[in-house]
């Protein structure tokens, strides 16, 4: 759009009410760190309540750390604004276009009246009016979803693609909506992948040709699986750093313990000719963090993570299972919600039992919706849902509900001897 700046907010947003002025959030932030803007939030018993986009969600009241209830004031629509709404839907686009003149005549800077200015003059065919009624609407008040979600239509009807995506991506980052999301897959596919390179390769330290060409041919073939499994991968070439320097240790553990990962993979190699089956699972696990990051945009709890990859490497849910069993039965369990946050850092104790808990509570997740509900929750952690909303939304279950059927299936296997 030349001339034209579209501001993008990209950290938390108010979510806004579609025709509705100004609303500001409740700020809930959780023990463990995260943070959810509410339209509104309420503690009622053990439990705190929130409600966004019309629906309510329940989180444990010892999980959240504090609650911040801000007023909301509301600006109520002209008579104008609702008359004009009725003549719209009935098909009389000429008489709303009135009526939302008049309102814009006694209030320029009303967002609701600049919103079905922009929709009524994309249904009578001015791009331009549409446009610009919504770009109007976006500067005044650059949190509101709606507006931008109208400005991408205005775009896509003028054939400013790169204009669209970018304002239909403002719009579901501020609030989730799947038909806005339809819109943006439309055209710009979530699965859509240039031709070029799935990886770069690099070297800290000295060049070592064959394993690095051994190390490409074991991630390449996991990126193929990954790909036809999960439906999704990522659009950029990975970045593949090969610590010749550093030495590898070929046994079990915590897979920071040898492999980082921010979306690009670095592992130490020193020591190896070829990839033993250790290096080939922890390429495997890393290129699953990798997957889920660029999809997520890293809006997904660390324990699904770590679950996912841990899944995807070849671990053994059945033997983590047996082993949290007799926790299970004590109430011993670290809760899936206080495992949100990156692993480094705590004790190698709690980090193993961090680690079995996340592949347990993913096969789980398995074992009641299948992969369909594995990759229906990755969905909509990519369309920005905090886990708190996206579990109900994908798999029908709270935290508190699927915990519990996870702690019951624990609890039911028998003892170790």
């Amino acid at each position: 759009m030349k001339g034209t700046r579209v501001p993008l907010r990209c950290g938390l947003a108010a979510l806004l009410a579609a025709s509705a002025g100004t609303a500001w959030p409740d700020t809930i932030v959780l023990t463990n760190g995260r943070v959810i803007e509410a339209d509104r939030a309420w503690y009622q018993g053990t439990q705190l309540y929130y409600e966004r986009g019309g629906a309510v969600f329940g989180l444990p009241r010892s999980l959240v750390k504090s609650l911040e209830q801000a007023a909301t004031p509301e600006q109520a629509p002209s008579p104008e604004i609702a008359q004009a709404r009725q003549r719209l839907d009935a098909g009389d686009t000429k008489q709303a276009m009135a009526l939302v003149r008049s309102a814009l005549q006694r209030d320029p800077r009303s967002v609701p009246a600049l919103q079905l200015s922009s929709a009524i003059s994309l249904a009578l065919g001015d791009t331009a009016a549409a446009k610009e009624a919504a770009l109007k609407a976006v500067r005044l008040d650059d949190r509101d979803p709606r507006s931008f979600s109208l400005l991408g239509d205005a775009l896509v009807a003028a054939l400013d693609t790169q204009g669209a995506l970018a304002a239909y991506r403002a719009s579901v980052k501020l609030r989730p909506d799947a038909q806005i999301q339809k819109k943006l897959e439309s055209i710009a596919p979530a699965n859509a992948r240039p031709a070029g390179p799935q990886f770069r390769l690099r070297y800290d330290g000295i060049v070592n040709e064959p394993l690095g060409i051994a190390v490409l041919r074991v991630l390449t073939d996991a990126f193929g699986e990954y790909e036809k499994r999960l439906g999704f991968a990522p659009s950029d070439a990975i970045t593949v750093t090969l610590q010749t320097e550093a030495d590898f240790l070929d046994t079990q553990g915590p897979d920071w313990a040898q492999g980082l990962n921010d979306g690009s993979i670095r592992l130490p190699v020193r020591g190896l000719t070829q990839p033993t089956p250790r290096l080939a699972a922890l390429l495997r696990h890393e290129l699953a963090h990798s997957f889920l990051a660029a999809q997520t945009g890293g809006n997904c709890p660390t324990w699904l993570q770590e679950g996912v990859a841990q899944w995807l490497e070849g671990g053994d849910p059945a033997r983590e299972d047996a082993a949290l069993a007799q926790r299970a039965r004590e109430g011993r369990l670290l809760a899936l919600l206080t495992l949100e946050a990156p692993f480094q850092g705590i004790a190698a104790a709690e980090a193993a039992l961090a680690y079995a808990e996340s592949l347990s509570g993913t096969a789980h997740l398995l074992r009641l919706r299948g992969e369909a509900g594995l990759l229906r929750l990755v969905a909509a952690l990519r369309d920005g849902l905090p886990s708190e909303e996206a579990l109900p939304v994908a798999v029908g279950l709270s935290y508190a509900e699927f915990e519990r059927s996870w702690e019951q299936h624990l609890k039911s296997l028998p003892s170790r001897k």
